[in-house]
C-alpha cells in the first residue's frame, strides 16, 4: 500500500524535483530531501562572499534580459568569419591579422563562456567555482588575445604562419 502511494505521488520525481527548485529557489525544506544524500546539511555562514560575477556579455549579466541580443551577436560574428579569415589570408597585412585574431578569440570566448555558464551551474558547485570559472575564462581569453597580438606585430603574423605552414613541401 505504502509502495503504491509513492509511486502515485511520484509518479515523475525529476519534474516534482524540479518544479520545487523553481518555485523556491533553493533546494526543499522537507525531511525527505534533507535525510538523503541530495544535499548537505546547510551550515550557518560566518562571512559574505564578495567575488564579482565575471561574465562579460551584458545580456549574461542581467538577470532577466534577453538574450536574442547576444545571440544576434555571435550568428553575425560567426558570419563575419566566413569572410574575414578567407580575405585576411588572401590579403595578409597587420589590419587582417588583427581582424582574424580579435574574431577568433571573441567566436573561442562566446562558445566557452556558453559552455561555463550551461555546465558549471551554481546549483551543482556552489557560488564560488562559476565565477572562478568564469574569471579562468577572462585570463584564458586575454591570454589568447595578447599573444596572438604579440605574435601578429613582433613576427610574420598569423596569416604568414598559414601561407608559410601551406608552402612546405614534404620530405621525399
Amino acid at each position: 500500500m505504502a509502495s503504491c502511494m509513492l509511486r502515485g505521488s511520484l509518479s515523475k520525481p525529476a519534474m516534482a524535483f524540479a518544479r520545487t527548485l523553481v518555485a523556491s529557489q533553493t533546494l526543499p525544506k522537507a525531511p525527505f530531501f534533507t535525510a538523503t544524500l541530495l544535499t548537505p546539511a546547510r551550515k550557518p555562514q560566518l562571512f559574505t562572499s564578495t567575488v564579482r560575477n565575471f561574465a562579460v556579455s551584458p545580456v549574461r549579466c542581467s538577470s532577466g534580459g534577453s538574450h536574442v541580443t547576444l545571440w544576434n551577436a555571435e550568428r553575425a560574428l560567426s558570419v563575419a568569419l566566413l569572410g574575414v579569415i578567407p580575405v585576411g589570408l588572401m590579403f595578409p597585412s597587420q589590419v587582417g591579422d588583427t581582424l582574424i585574431a580579435v574574431s577568433i578569440v571573441m567566436h573561442q570566448h562566446w562558445g566557452l563562456e556558453a559552455i561555463v555558464t550551461d555546465y558549471v551551474r551554481p546549483i551543482l558547485f556552489g557560488t564560488t567555482v562559476p565565477k572562478l570559472a568564469h574569471g579562468l575564462l577572462l585570463l584564458v581569453s586575454a591570454a589568447t588575445l595578447g599573444g596572438l597580438f604579440y605574435f601578429n606585430y613582433n613576427d610574420i603574423g598569423i596569416a604568414g604562419v598559414v601561407r608559410k605552414i601551406w608552402s612546405t613541401k614534404a620530405k621525399e
